[in-house]
C-alpha cells in the first residue's frame, strides 16, 4: 500500500486493518511534504512562540519552555498524557489508527520528523503492535492513545506480547536493562539537548519494536489527531454497511415467506420522494423480490411496507459517515497547522463532525433493527404467514421459535442503549480553558458495541424466515437462491429445540449474505 499520492479511503483502511500486517510505504511526494513541514517548524520555533513546541499545553499555553529544555519537554508531554488506563484496543483498531495517522502525516501539515513516519510504517509492516488502552478520549484529539504510541516508540510504553513497564525517571535505569534484553539493543530516551541518534529505525531483531529518539516538538505533533476515533468509526461504518445489505436480503426472504406486496418498492413511489437512500433501498428490494408470488394483502405491515424509508435513512447515515471519514483520514488537522511560512493555532481538530455522524448512524440502526424484530414477529402470526403459530409443527401447544422474540427484544434494548447520542454531553477541563468536547471517541466505541446487537436481531429473523420458507415448501431458486443456499446448514427439524445453533450459523453467514445481495442488486 502506497501512502501519499492518492487519498486513503475508508474501505481501504478497513480492509488493511483486518488483513494483518500491512506492506506500506510512503510516496516520494509525501516524504518531501513532511520534510518541508519539519524544516518550516524548526525555523518558526527559532524565532517565535509555537504552541506545544516552545510552550506548555492546555491551560499552560502561556508558559514558555526554556530552549535547553525543549527535548525533555517533549518527553514529559508524552509521559503526562499517556494515561494508560482501560482495556487494550483490538489489533484491527490499532492497525487502522496507525495507518490513518500515517496518511494524515503524509499531508505535511504537522511538522513531523520523517523518522516517526518511518517508525509507524515499520510497525504496520513488521510488528509488533503497541498496546493502546482505551480510556481518556473525549473528542478533542486522541491525545491519551497517541501519547501511549509515542511512549512505546520511545521505549517506555507497552507492546503486544511484552510486559507492561513503569514510566518514570526513577525506574529508567532498571527498566532499560530489561528492555535491552528483550529488544536486543540499548536505547536511551533523550532528556536534554543532545540528539545523537535521530532514529533507531526498525529493531535489529525480527519482531522487535522500532525505537526512536524523541526530539523537541515530536510530542504534540504526534498527539494532535483523532486517528483512533476515525479508525474505530471506519470499522463501525464498514460493519453497518455490510449489515444493511445483509438485512435487506433477509427482509426479502421474509417478504417471500409472507407473500408481500411489491407496490411499496415501485419506482414511482420512490420517485415521488426522491431521497437518495430511499431510492437505493427501493431499487435493491425490487431486485430481491423479482418473481415473487401474487401478494396476499393490499397493504403489508410496516416491517415490509415502510422498509424503504427506514432502511433508506440508515443508507444515508452510512453514506454521510463515509464521506466525512474520507476527508478526515487524509486531513492535516494538527494544531498548530504548519504552512509554508507560519504556524496557525486553531481548533480544527475538534471532532464534532464525526461525533454527529456516528450518533446519526447509531440512531439509524435502531429503527432498522426494530423493523427486523417486527418481521420476526410477523413470521409467527398465522394470519400473515398462513402457517402455524410460532412456526411450530409439534404437539399442540408447542412454542416453535417463540423465544426468538425474547432474544430479539433483548438485543434491541441493548442496541437502544448504545444509540444514546454522545453530543448531549459536555465537559470543561484544563482549568476551564477547554470548555467543550464532542465525545467522538465514545460515539465510535458505542457504534462498535452496537453492531453485534444488530447482527443478533438479523440472524434471528433469517433463521425464522428460512424455517417458514421450508414449511411452505418454497423452491430454492430465483434471485434469492444464493441466500437460501447459505442457509442449507440450518437445522431441518421443525420440532421444539433451541434456536441458538441456527442463529449462530446465520450470524456467521451475514458477510456472505451481504455479498450475495450486492451481486443480485448491484
Amino acid at each position: 500500500m502506497r501512502i501519499g499520492d492518492e487519498p486513503l479511503s475508508p474501505a481501504a483502511v478497513v480492509a488493511a486493518a483486518r488483513g494483518g500486517a500491512i506492506d506500506v510505504e510512503l510516496s516520494a511526494a509525501a516524504r518531501e511534504r513532511i520534510m518541508r513541514s519539519r524544516r518550516v517548524a524548526e525555523q518558526l520555533v527559532a524565532r517565535q512562540r509555537v504552541y506545544g513546541r516552545t510552550t506548555g499545553v492546555g491551560a499552560n499555553h502561556h508558559v514558555d519552555v526554556k530552549e535547553a529544555d525543549l527535548f525533555a519537554h517533549s518527553v514529559r508531554l508524552l509521559r503526562s498524557h499517556a494515561g494508560g488506563v482501560g482495556d487494550p484496543l483490538p489489533d484491527e483498531v490499532v492497525r487502522a489508527t496507525l495507518l490513518i495517522r500515517l496518511a494524515q502525516m503524509a499531508a505535511g501539515g504537522g511538522g513531523h520528523r520523517p523518522e516517526i513516519v518511518d517508525a509507524l510504517a515499520s510497525i504496520l509492516r513488521d510488528g509488533p503492535l503497541p498496546v493502546l488502552r482505551d480510556l481518556g478520549g473525549i473528542g478533542t484529539g486522541d491525545i491519551t492513545l497517541l501519547a501511549q504510541l509515542g511512549l512505546a516508540l520511545a521505549g517506555e510504553g507497552e507492546w503486544a506480547g511484552r510486559p507492561r513497564r513503569a514510566v518514570g525517571r526513577s525506574e529508567e535505569v532498571a527498566a532499560r536493562g530489561a528492555d535491552e534484553v528483550a529488544a536486543g539493543g540499548a536505547h536511551e530516551v533523550a532528556m536534554g539537548g543532545s540528539s545523537e541518534v535521530a532514529a533507531r529505525g526498525a529493531a535489529a531483531a525480527a519482531g522487535s519494536p522500532p525505537r526512536i529518539e524523541i526530539e523537541a516538538g515530536d510530542a504534540l505533533a504526534l498527539m494532535s489527531s483523532n486517528a483512533a476515533t476515525h479508525a474505530a468509526a471506519a470499522l463501525a461504518w464498514a460493519d453497518a454497511r455490510e449489515l444493511l445489505d445483509a438485512g435487506l436480503g433477509i427482509a426479502a426472504l421474509t417478504f417471500h415467506a409472507l407473500d408481500g406486496n411489491r407496490e411499496a418498492f415501485a419506482p414511482a413511489v420512490a420517485a415521488a420522494r426522491p431521497l437518495p437512500g430511499l431510492g437505493a433501498v427501493s431499487r435493491c428490494l425490487r431486485a430481491l423480490t423479482e418473481g415473487a408470488p401474487p401478494p396476499a394483502r393490499i397493504q403489508d405491515p410496516f416491517g415490509l411496507r415502510c422498509l424503504p424509508p427506514v432502511a433508506g435513512a440508515l443508507h444515508a447515515a452510512a453514506a454521510s459517515l463515509h464521506d466525512i471519514l474520507a476527508v478526515e483520514i487524509n486531513a492535516a488537522a494538527e494544531n498548530p497547522l504548519i504552512t509554508d511560512d507560519e504556524a496557525l493555532h486553531h481548533g480544527g481538530f475538534h471532532a464534532a463532525p464525526i461525533a454527529l455522524a456516528l450518533d446519526t448512524l447509531r440512531l439509524a440502526l435502531v429503527p432498522f433493527a426494530s423493523m427486523s424484530a417486527a418481521r420476526l414477529s410477523h413470521l409467527m402470526e398465522p394470519g400473515l404467514s398462513g402457517l402455524s403459530p410460532f412456526l411450530s409443527v409439534d404437539a399442540p401447544g408447542s412454542s416453535g421459535v417463540l423465544i426468538s422474540e425474547y432474544l430479539a427484544a433483548d438485543a434491541l434494548a441493548r442496541l437502544r442503549a448504545d444509540a444514546a447520542p454522545v453530543v448531549l454531553g459536555t465537559v470543561a477541563i484544563s482549568r476551564g480553558l477547554e470548555e467543550h468536547a464532542s465525545f467522538a471517541w465514545q460515539a465510535a466505541g458505542q457504534a462498535r458495541h452496537a453492531v453485534p446487537h444488530l447482527r443478533t436481531v438479523l440472524a434471528l429473523e433469517w433463521a425464522a424466515a428460512e424455517r417458514a420458507l421450508r414449511m411452505k415448501g418454497a423452491p430454492r431458486e430465483g434471485v434469492l437462491a444464493p441466500l437460501r443456499t447459505l442457509a442449507v446448514g440450518f437445522d431441518s427439524r421443525f420440532e421444539d429445540r433451541p434456536i441458538g445453533p441456527d442463529a449462530a450459523l446465520a450470524e456467521a453467514a451475514l458477510p456472505a449474505a451481504a455479498r450475495a445481495v450486492r451481486a443480485a442488486a448491484p
